[in-house]
């Protein structure tokens, strides 16, 4: 292996995925099995953060190396990203090796669509050096359906794809289900990311009642298209789920007696809130005492790109 990487690549690519919370959603019954098709309904954001992936393709026997931000991945860090290896291996015609290098900006397991960006931010570098052809609705259905097969999400990746505050109306890949974005120029999130939840554990059995919620929820914000009601409408799903109390209680509390709107990221011991530019310090302020990782990110309006 190590004598395929001593030449020159002959490809070289990089592309960008931004992080993105969701406030709320629901996965619509009767989806069927093809992953293009499968997907979740609901809203939330994208933010100017996220992964950055560097691919080198090399002539020589077929094979890959993954690595995140300089250091060889786990095969359980890159269960998504050699599934979208995979894929493209499969559909091109000549023989190479394949280093990918992520550049991960976003902290992992804390509802900020770590594995949709990964695999979405990889599909696109792929596509480009391998010279696959796809256009980028296609690349992205190939981090889609990586994220289906995994498990690890259902909504993540047409929502990177697309950037900006989202409506997501009609689950699916990109290209497939419906977004609706509302712009938001000048505004900020301030996010606070305490712990990581297992999203897999936590969903066990509570699909029923997340539906009805999200769905009705949805249908509201579709109408008012409002950041400021997205925010009390994650909060109200928040509780429903039971995710406000704990390590998330004080940071709440704080945001709200400072009279500042918030919610908390699904899945992750993770408050957010989305202020006026104007008022990011002062939400950043409120929540500095609070133990956990503090950002201050814009809005990414333009999704995933090859770079």
């Amino acid at each position: 292996m190590a004598s395929t990487l001593v030449t020159a690549p002959l490809a070289v690519a990089k592309a960008f995925s931004p992080g993105h919370i969701t406030g709320f959603f629901e996965i619509p019954h009767g989806q069927g099995t093809d992953p293009l098709y499968r997907g979740s309904r609901g809203a939330g954001f994208s933010i100017d953060r996220g992964i950055e992936t560097t691919v080198y393709v090399y002539s020589g026997k077929p094979g890959s190396k993954i690595r995140i931000n300089g250091k060889a991945a786990k095969p359980s860090e890159a269960e998504v990203s050699q599934w979208v290896v995979d894929y493209y291996m499969r559909n091109v015609d000549v023989s190479c090796f394949v280093k990918v290098e992520h550049e991960i900006g976003i902290p992992v397991g804390y509802g900020l669509g770590s594995s949709g960006a990964a695999a979405l931010s990889l599909s696109y570098a792929l596509n480009e050096a391998l010279g696959t052809g796809f256009d980028m609705a296609k690349a992205a259905q190939v981090a889609h359906m990586a994220e289906v097969a995994c498990k690890t999400g259902l909504g993540t990746v047409i929502a990177e794809y697309s950037g900006g505050f989202e409506m997501r109306r009609a689950a699916g890949a990109p290209g497939v289900g419906t977004v609706d974005t509302v712009p938001l120029d000048g505004y900020k999130a301030v996010v606070l990311c305490m712990a990581p939840i297992s999203t897999k554990a936590f969903l066990a059995g509570r699909m029923d009642e997340i539906n009805g919620l999200g769905g009705r929820m949805l249908a509201r914000l579709s109408e008012s298209r409002k950041v400021e009601d997205f925010l009390d409408m994650s909060f109200e799903f928040a509780q429903t789920l039971g995710l406000e109390k704990g390590r998330c209680a004080g940071p709440v509390m704080a945001l709200k007696s400072a009279g500042l709107r918030c919610g908390i990221a699904l899945f992750g011991q993770t408050v957010f809130t989305i202020v006026p530019e104007g008022m990011a310090g002062e939400a950043a302020k409120v929540l500095q005492g609070f133990e956990g990782t503090l950002l201050v990110c814009g809005i990414d309006g333009r999704g995933a790109r090859v770079l």
